[in-house]
């Protein structure tokens, strides 16, 4: 049954089953078979298919957008009348040819529509200037997401649309053709109509081209100098909505301002109504200028160009808004006006229910880093080969064997996709080891030759008997990875399927030196292609049918480390051939950021709930250390040293390291310590409100004087993670002694002479080195969630479970703190292990440090607010903020 055939059956089930609740998805896929001569026990394939896409439609799940506003927000909607022609014919159209499910396009449509509402009403005389952020995941759809509301600001009065995309060609023209598809509706090169264009009716064919939007850019061309001269449409005189899809490029930017300008005879406010969409909104349009009064280029061009209009919306779409956030809300420059602070409102939006992210790919159900998860496949033996950092002059000239493992996986998965008869036609795997081009050039051609030696073998090999198959290395490696899928097809029908789709696999290096292209829409049939790239295939790009990725990156930033994450997505019934090779400090480094991230999102509906404006969540965000290290780079400007700024209050301080050497006297500090308290305060059994099993492992002594605390926390021997943390800490408690004169204090029983066995902590080797073991990087607190409730009161316990419980977050600790009046010390200690990976599965090595002290705090809210502040040193820079090395393509022009 071809795709069409499908496609047709799949759109009349649905609407048979919208229109009728009670048919069940067989039987509305069996009676539109019939009426097509078709018969299902000879389409097996295609009707399971059906009945999976058909289920998805209908049962996927998804959750409406979080929102902080400014509390201004007057609805303007119903006072327009619109016929909403843009967006309904949108919508349909993601039903149909993008079969989105029912519950993602419902909830797409009201949170644009609360959007569009928050933005000005462009059908009055009254200027405005509104400034939002919306915040998704990281290959979840946020295109469709402005599209809609690019349709919806369409139909309701916006005429000039400016989409500002990513700093590169391929993202630009990428981004092109999904516009043509959701809005336009017209190829202009092609001369074809496409997505919402399309249509067999006369009449709405005629109305398609009576209200077809103007485009001043094509999928190859971009706004030039050449496009500004040769325009003859100006916005203002024009029947229909234009828009302009652009590259963050400061000629391109130039190009619009001079254009801008030109239309209304270089007046100071242009009077059509703007809609700027700044996609990646948090890359290049940062200012990180180290002088106050001065921007960068790209952040001065899109304030002046938003500047030009006295009716004027600007929204900034990401998937990590960290650096965003950051931006100063207080910074204004008459020239070119507010900074692009989101001061108006911030839209979280929720990930539907078959999206595989972050959390998903490194953090299990307690949300700890996942060593044994499904979709990672750690990397042991790049350093002889491409080591993760390189030294000056190194060349590549061997891959490593778990690339070429990968390699033999993606080859299984291509033909799986098939045997299961998955609808996504085009099957992808990426290679990204490097930001420099050579090295990008040099892995081309070393993976092209090894591709070459697989191809031949099953070309002239796969047809043979098992026996004979199996005696060369290449065959024997696939049909290893083939065992796994073994009860989906027999090994003959295996080595068949491979043998026909070996010749179509391409090769492909993508970067600004290449001229080789990912265009998907050119292979009607399916594009089977490795990828291999860096910056260019890092950012907003979307990689059709992605199921294996390599990965050996030395960058520890969130907003570059996360976006590079093309993997995430939707893998609806492939999900499990999905795989991502990563070296273990990576994983740590993924595993950190997804906790932050989370940690950032719970932190915002908290905030929602509370009716906070964005500009409150921005303060927040700045004097908290959720959110500090993963973007400060943009704050960094490659300096020898850098200051940060850290609030512990209402927050916990955890350890990012513990020293290793004179363990003996560091329990002998500890056990002296409980001595002194015990006879000073007395001990009591630390009852766990949460009623953990553990609890029973420390005693609590309330109400001890902050300058006990002091000193044990002077005599702690830090490691070099936290050296320069260190002084910040003591600088908090000391500004803050008479209202933290009085603390809580829990104490492991084996520091008091009592037999007690110590606490499991696991961390992969890569955090294992001479003198410590680093403990933030896989975000590996030192303290348990649950444990931050000792000390509560019954009365304050059963406040923070209800708080917890209406907000609907699992993680109960951040509401402890809330409802906390004195401040906690959790005296721990620590069996330490290293995460190991065997042939036969992931297994724990023996314990490799036992019985080690450590400590974390529980702060309650401080009425000081003020951050401290410490500086810290390159070597912290690069350990903890990650490489200042920029990618060779991303400072192209």
């Amino acid at each position: 049954m071809g795709d069409q055939t499908i496609s047709r059956i799949y759109e009349a089930c649905i609407a048979a089953m919208l229109s009728n609740s009670n048919l069940s998805s067989s039987e509305a896929i069996t009676g539109m078979m019939m009426m097509h001569g078709l018969k299902v026990e000879e389409q097996q394939d295609a009707f399971e298919l059906l009945q999976h896409k058909i289920e998805t439609y209908f049962n996927t799940e998804q959750q409406q957008a979080h929102i902080l506003d400014d509390q201004e927000t007057i609805p303007w909607l119903q006072s327009v009348p619109s016929d909403e022609y843009y967006s309904d014919r949108y919508y349909e159209h993601l039903r149909t040819e993008g079969q989105l499910p029912n519950k993602v396009i419902s909830v797409m449509k009201s949170t644009n529509r609360e959007t569009l509402e928050r933005l000005g009403n462009p059908n009055i005389d009254t200027p405005f200037k509104r400034q939002g952020l919306v915040v998704g995941n990281v290959q979840s759809g946020k295109t469709a997401n402005y599209l809609s509301l690019i349709n919806l600001a369409a139909d309701y009065g916006y005429k000039l649309i400016i989409l500002i995309t990513g700093i590169h060609n391929n993202l630009r023209s990428q981004t092109q053709k999904r516009v043509n598809e959701g809005f336009i509706g017209y190829d202009s090169e092609k001369q074809e109509y496409v997505g919402v264009g399309k249509s067999n009716d006369p009449d709405t064919v005629a109305l398609i081209k009576a209200k077809q939007p103007h485009c001043f850019t094509t999928v190859t061309d971009d706004f030039s100098g050449k496009t500004r001269a040769s325009t003859a449409v100006r916005p203002e005189n024009a029947k229909n909505p234009v828009i302009m899809v652009v590259k963050k490029n400061y000629h391109t930017l130039d190009n619009i301002i001079e254009w801008l300008r030109n239309n209304d005879d270089g007046q100071r406010f242009i009077n059509t109504p703007a809609l700027i969409i700044d996609d990646e909104a948090d890359n290049a349009s940062i200012n990180t200028s180290k002088k106050p009064n001065e921007t960068t280029r790209i952040n001065g061009q899109i304030r002046e160009m938003f500047n030009l209009f006295s009716q004027g919306s600007y929204i900034g779409y990401t998937a990590t808004p960290f650096a965003n956030i950051f931006i100063d809300p207080d910074d204004y420059n008459q020239a070119l006006a507010d900074d692009l602070f989101p001061k108006d409102f911030i839209f979280t939006l929720e990930a539907p229910s078959n999206y595989m992210g972050a959390k998903e790919f490194f953090l299990n159900d307690q949300g700890e880093p996942n060593y044994d998860s499904p979709y990672i496949e750690f990397i042991d033996d790049n350093e002889g080969t491409i080591p993760l950092k390189k030294p000056k002059e190194f060349e590549i000239t061997e891959l490593p064997k778990s690339l070429i493992d990968a390699m033999y996986e993606y080859l299984v998965s291509i033909v799986i996709k098939d045997v299961r008869s998955i609808g996504n036609r085009h099957t992808s795997m990426l290679i990204n080891v490097s930001h420099k081009t050579q090295e990008q050039k040099d892995v081309f051609g070393l993976v092209s030759q090894e591709y070459e030696e697989i191809r031949r073998a099953v070309k002239y090999l796969g047809a043979k008997d098992q026996d004979e198959r199996i005696q060369n290395h290449h065959l024997a490696a696939l049909y290893r990875k083939y065992l796994v899928h073994s009860e989906e097809c027999d090994v003959n029908e295996f080595f068949e399927k491979l043998q026909n789709v070996i010749e179509t696999i391409k090769v492909k290096i993508i970067n600004s030196a290449s001229d080789d292209k990912l265009d998907y829409d050119n292979y009607a049939d399916g594009l089977n292609v490795i990828a291999i790239g860096g910056y260019s295939l890092s950012r907003g790009f979307t990689l059709e049918g992605l199921t294996i990725s390599y990965l050996i990156r030395n960058t520890a930033m969130a907003d570059t480390l996360l976006q590079m994450g093309r993997w995430f997505g939707y893998r609806d019934r492939y999900r499990d051939l999905c795989k991502l090779y990563i070296p273990d400090a990576s994983f740590e480094w993924y595993a950190f950021i997804a906790q932050s991230i989370e940690e950032l999102r719970k932190e915002f509906i908290i905030m929602e709930q509370n009716n906070l404006t964005p500009s409150e969540y921005g303060l927040k965000v700045r004097n908290s250390n959720t959110g500090l290290l993963i973007t400060a780079k943009n704050k960094m400007h490659h300096a020898e040293s850098v200051t940060l700024s850290e609030s512990f209050s209402e927050s916990s301080f955890t350890l990012r390291g513990i020293a290793l050497d004179d363990l003996d006297q560091q329990r002998s500090k500890f056990a002296t310590f409980g001595s002194a308290i015990n006879d000073k305060y007395g001990l009591q059994g630390a009852y766990s409100h949460s009623k953990k099993e553990d609890h029973k492992l420390f005693f609590l002594a309330n109400d001890v004087s902050v300058n006990d605390i002091v000193g044990l926390l002077s005599n702690y021997e830090y490691s070099i993670d936290d050296l320069d943390r260190k002084e910040a800490l003591y600088t908090y408690i000391l500004e803050r002694k008479d209202e933290m004169a009085a603390w809580d204090i829990v104490i492991h029983k084996s520091f008091l002479g009592i037999q007690a066995p110590s606490q499991l902590r696991t961390f992969a080797k890569s955090c294992y080195h001479q003198d410590h073991v680093k403990t933030a990087d896989g975000g590996g607190r030192i303290s348990r969630p649950w444990e931050e409730a000792f000390g509560l009161t019954e009365e304050q316990y059963n406040k923070a479970e209800q708080q917890r419980i209406i907000a609907d977050i699992d993680q109960t600790a951040q509401f402890y703190r809330k409802n906390r009046d004195k401040p906690l010390l959790v005296l721990k200690s620590l069996n330490l292990k290293k995460k190991q990976k065997k042939s036969e599965g992931k297994i724990e090595g023996p314990s490799d440090f036992s019985h080690v002290p450590a400590f974390a705090i529980s702060f309650p809210r401080s009425n000081n607010h003020q951050p401290v502040s410490y500086v810290v040193n390159k070597v912290y820079v690069e350990g903890y903020i990650g490489s200042m090395e920029e990618a060779d393509e991303e400072l192209g022009g």
